[in-house]
């Protein structure tokens, strides 16, 4: 969703006086330190399985939580070279990179150290201006960067890919025209043969997903052969599937909403074939799934309390491993009479020409009134699951968590505590990631938000978190 200018003038004559004149463009920020208000923060969420189909045990876990590996900031308000809200933070892992796309800002991480080794706009990885936006994956099959966004007048979506499995070593950029006009919500999947971009067209239909199919060994050899598609109508979302380990090809899936971020009792999983022609072949299947409803309340300590829920009742990203497909979304469930989002998670088994099957759903839900938003779910090559979430009560600010559930583990820690009042409360971001690391198949990196000590400054921070199920 497109982002929203901040008209906050100290924040905006601080970046001003920034500079463009090395590849190291903003020092790492350092948030003042928290100052809590209210009750002691909850030492863990507990995680609460539904559904008929359990594939792991749910336990307790009485040791410290999370196993946490990397654990720093990511690009600030100050450093998103934006001055808009909100963050829309993602991240990649990939090689010994971790990058990261934010509003208007990329920035590539070494992936142990956490040393800042790029820092540009995205006009200088696009070579022109761009409408911003923009969505980061890394393709383990072709070992290949795809970072999309807005293009200059918003009418048309910008897709570089990298020179090769370095981010640092350049990237080619295309300009994808002829979608609609304002392709919003843009999401980048991949399989064996083919990188999709799924938008929302809000140019030529008002609101509907569309799907842009890439052939990706023409893309990758420098020529663009892509095919524009109209699947069934879904409102906002429809993302394309990260397709780890997809040898074969043919068949590229999609989780989303069955239709509208309203509510419902089902989700759509999406079989899409024969993409690269101008005759694709979609198949839907409309899976039961427990009750979900739009949310309409997060509090925070202090003032108002109000923290806007928009956007949730939305799938943002979807992953496939080991025949599974997982995906994530915040959104009101029935144990609080559908008033605060809660972190749904859905996990799905998946095979080429036949029905796919429900296998297991989670709902985070650290209790009454605690308000869990902005999802994102990863599985490791083991089936465990780890995952990342923003969360908020009228006694804790708006915080970063992460989470794994597993055969050994079920447990959650907060990554990166929240410390002042959210003043800016429009809408709480449009997604956060996250992914596995290919070196391993093991270690989650998860991006998400929080508030830092001065919430009129620190308007959000973004945060970076590897850990393990194990």
């Amino acid at each position: 969703m497109k982002t929203l200018r901040v008209l906050n003038l100290a924040a905006i004559a601080l970046l001003c006086v920034l500079t463009f004149n090395s590849t190291n463009l903003f020092a790492q920020r350092t948030a003042p330190a928290p100052v809590p208000v209210g009750p002691p923060m909850p030492a863990g969420n507990p995680l609460f399985p539904i559904g008929p189909l359990p594939l792991l045990t749910p336990q307790r876990s009485a040791g410290p939580g999370v196993p946490i590996i990397q654990n720093y900031d990511g690009i600030d308000f100050l450093g998103s070279n934006c001055g808009c809200l909100p963050p829309d933070t993602n991240a990649a892992v990939g090689n010994s990179y971790v990058t990261e796309a934010v509003n208007f800002q990329i920035r590539v991480f070494d992936r142990i150290t956490g040393a800042i080794l790029l820092d540009e706009p995205l006009s200088t990885l696009f070579g022109s201006a761009s409408g911003g936006d923009p969505y980061v994956v890394h393709d383990d099959l072709a070992d290949r960067w795809y970072v999309s966004a807005f293009d200059s007048d918003d009418v048309g979506l910008f897709l570089a890919v990298s020179n090769d499995g370095n981010p640092l070593d350049g990237f080619k950029v295309y300009d994808l025209r002829n979608l609609g006009g304002f392709p919003d919500y843009n999401k980048l999947g991949y399989n064996k043969d083919a990188v999709f971009v799924s938008y929302n067209d809000f140019g030529s239909s008002g609101g509907a997903a569309r799907i842009l199919a890439i052939d990706k060994a023409a893309i990758l050899g420098g020529t663009l052969t892509s095919y524009l598609s109209r699947p069934k109508s879904q409102f906002r979302a429809m993302p394309p599937a990260q397709m780890h380990g997809d040898t074969a090809g043919g068949v590229e899936w999609f989780v989303s909403t069955d239709g509208t971020d309203a509510g419902g009792s089902t989700i759509r999983v999406t079989q899409m074939t024969n993409y690269l022609s101008n005759s694709p072949h979609f198949r839907y299947a409309s899976l039961p799934v427990a009750a979900y409803q739009n949310a309409t309340t997060a509090d925070q300590p202090g003032g108002s309390n109000s923290i806007t829920t928009f956007p949730n009742t939305t799938t943002t990203q979807v992953h496939y491993r080991n025949g599974h497909l997982v995906t994530a979304m915040a959104s009101a469930t029935a144990t609080d009479g559908f008033v605060y989002p809660k972190g749904l998670i859905y996990q799905i088994g998946a095979t080429p020409n036949k029905k796919p099957k429900l296998l297991h759903q989670v709902v985070i839900n650290p209790g009454p009134g605690v308000a869990v938003q902005m999802p994102s779910v990863d599985e490791d090559s083991q089936g465990n699951l780890g995952f990342s979430w923003m969360e908020s009560s009228s006694t804790e600010y708006l915080s970063m968590w992460v989470g794994a559930r597993g055969k050994n583990l079920n447990s959650t820690t907060v990554a990166a505590p929240g410390g002042g009042y959210f003043y800016y409360g429009s809408r709480i971001g449009d997604y956060s990631s996250t992914a596995i690391d290919p070196a391993d198949g093991l270690t989650f990196w998860s991006a998400n938000e929080y508030i830092g000590a001065d919430g009129l400054n620190d308007i959000w921070l973004t945060h970076l978190t590897s850990f393990t199920a194990h």
